[in-house]
């Protein structure tokens, strides 16, 4: 049985949803934790890790997320199976849209993971957009 590790963070609450929406399609042994109480156990244990970011400002990390990101290693994901998903405002931020999911995968990718799935972009209230994130999570 798969273990995931899904952490994820959240400002408003639309990327917490996306990781629950996420929990609820796949099968094996699941933790999800906000990114203010992920720990290393969680990293190391998995056999599969998805981070979740919503993206703030002009393409930045979720404020959470930022300190999380800074301490990212090799020593935990090299590696690893890795897959990003976040929410965003494509209509407001077009050329940023979703960068935090970008940031998180390149700094994964430095990190030695490998990385299985294309990012999934939330545009919106994740409710309109269940059938990408089934999508999503049906190919993981």
């Amino acid at each position: 049985m798969k273990k995931v590790s899904i952490i994820y963070g959240s400002s408003t609450g639309n990327t917490e949803k996306v990781a629950g929406m996420i929990k609820e399609q796949l099968k094996g042994d699941i933790t999800i934790s906000d990114i203010t109480k992920a720990t290393d156990e969680m990293v190391k244990e998995a056999d599969l890790i998805l981070f979740g970011s919503s993206t703030w400002g002009y393409g930045e990390l979720q404020e959470d997320f930022q300190v999380y990101y800074d301490n990212m290693s090799s020593n935990l994901l090299n590696g690893k199976d890795v897959a990003v998903f976040g929410c965003g405002d494509k209509d407001s931020f077009e050329d940023v849209f979703c960068n935090a999911t970008e940031l998180i995968k390149e700094k994964a990718v430095e990190c030695g993971a490998n990385i299985i799935a294309e990012n999934l972009k939330v545009n919106g209230e994740p409710e309109d957009n269940s059938a990408l994130i089934l999508e999503f999570a049906e190919n993981l």
